[in-house]
């Protein structure tokens, strides 16, 4: 299918002028002055990419032409626009929110073709990520096109073709439960169910209950389908063994306490510590963990994913507008740079934290570094720097940073930002009090902090 073709919508009387260079271009031109016929089109050839005419005689009211974006949502579209409409502040929103780029008349048909190519790019990109996992919920979605992004996905469709355990190892907020929807989604499974289990903070009998009560227990409530153990690091010796003679056995306890009752189910592990340590110091029951890494998947960081950034950030927007056109619906220039800068200690649940705070804030038609919260970036080096400092400033700098943004990314959970980030609760506390991290709810433990 010849993807090389794009709508041209006209809102002028005079453009054939126009539509004879577009013309010279090396794509298939559908050009059209009809509102419902340009949507006839869009839904009939499926278009990727489109151009819209903004002529000197434009009406007063451009507001009839938003149907055009929500038509198809993967579409982008490149303004044509006359000398002197681009004075007009409904058509500079309107730009802002809704296109690609622009361009002035005449056309540049080199400049063009060359915007043409990217924005096609991009459109791609963003259809890919939605055909990748079609029937997840939107905020599951894993959404890239960086080159670890890809291996992922190709190490996913992988291991849905195999019905034995995973082990999936990354960073919090990486999205290490999303990869594990698709290895189900994408397995023989997919009909059955999928069933989380948390097992960081809950007490060890609240989870063997949540896990083995007969009749009621997660295990079974996942039979035929896949049971996920998010941060299986956390589970109890008693609650090892009886998970490793699930996977010896397909079977779990029975009501009577003596007897076994037969499950099945395929088991998808996460884990954000090192196993391997924990199996070395004790902690963790080796054979196991042997059990367990049969599949081990690695879920790289938002860091590594720089491509992936403004990808998932346009798609997390248009989520949050649920659909409504005067929402907010694009970033400027320097949020986009200051996000690229940004290290994401907290990766995809940070990014999400952020815009959902930016939509907040915005004021403008766009949302900027300072809605994100990202004011203080310098390209190249993540974040400014006010004046010339030692490396221990430097160091005292980076290590307040990367606590405060992990505080955000774990919604402010003292014990988890501490297990993120490796020290003990104290040694946190103490390091907020050391950089006057203050807030309401650690306020007495920095204080005991500051006395020890």
């Amino acid at each position: 299918m010849d993807m090389r073709k794009v709508l041209c919508f006209s809102l002028s009387a005079a453009r054939n002028e126009s539509l004879d260079a577009l013309r010279t271009l090396e794509w298939t031109i559908f050009p059209t002055g009809d509102l419902n016929e340009a949507k006839n089109l869009i839904d009939h050839h499926r278009f990727k990419v489109g151009l819209i005419f903004f002529g000197a005689d434009l009406p007063n009211d451009l507001s009839s032409i938003k149907d055009l974006f929500t038509a198809r949502r993967s579409m982008e579209w490149i303004g044509l626009l006359a000398a002197g409409t681009s004075n007009r502040p409904d058509l500079c929103e309107l730009i802002s929110r809704y296109f690609y780029d622009y361009h002035t008349l005449p056309v540049d048909t080199g400049r063009l073709q060359l915007t043409l190519g990217h924005a096609l790019g991009m459109a791609v990109m963003l259809e890919r990520a939605a055909a990748f996992s079609p029937a997840y919920d939107n905020r599951d979605e894993l959404i890239g096109c960086s080159p670890a992004s890809l291996r992922l996905f190709r190490t996913i469709k992988k291991a849905a073709a195999v019905d034995v355990p995973v082990l999936i190892v990354g960073e919090s907020g990486s999205g290490k439960e999303a990869t594990a929807l698709a290895i189900h989604r994408a397995s023989a499974r997919c009909d059955k169910p999928f069933v989380k289990v948390s097992c960081d903070g809950l007490p060890p009998e609240v989870i063997r209950s949540e896990l083995f009560e007969p009749g009621k227990g997660r295990i079974e409530a996942a039979a035929g389908g896949t049971l996920f153990l998010d941060d299986a690091s956390h589970l109890t010796e008693d609650l090892q063994s009886d998970l490793l003679n699930l996977l010896r056995n397909g079977t779990i306890p029975s009501g009577n306490g003596t007897g076994k009752t037969p499950v099945d189910v395929r088991i998808i592990a996460a884990a954000q510590r090192n196993l391997e340590y924990l199996v070395a110091d004790g902690r963790f029951r080796d054979d196991l963990y042997r059990r367990l890494k049969t599949l081990i998947i690695n879920v790289p960081p938002l860091r590594e994913r720089q491509d992936d950034i403004e990808l998932l950030a346009k798609h997390y927007l248009r989520l949050f507008s649920n659909g409504d056109s005067n929402s907010v619906q694009s970033f400027d220039p320097e949020a986009l740079k200051a996000m690229r800068c940004h290290d994401w200690p907290g990766n995809v649940r940070e990014l999400i934290n952020r815009i959902k705070r930016a939509k907040v804030m915005c004021e403008g038609s766009s949302i900027s570094s300072k809605d994100l919260g990202l004011e203080d970036f310098h390209p190249g080096f993540g974040r400014a720097f006010d004046h010339p400092m030692t490396l221990e400033e430097a160091k005292d700098q980076t290590e307040k940073e990367i606590i405060q943004a992990t505080l955000q990314a774990t919604e402010n959970n003292i014990s988890r930002a501490a297990r993120q980030l490796a020290v003990s609760r104290m040694t946190l506390y103490r390091l907020m009090y050391k950089h006057q991290i203050r807030s309401h709810w650690v306020g007495e433990n920095l204080s005991i902090a500051a006395q020890e």
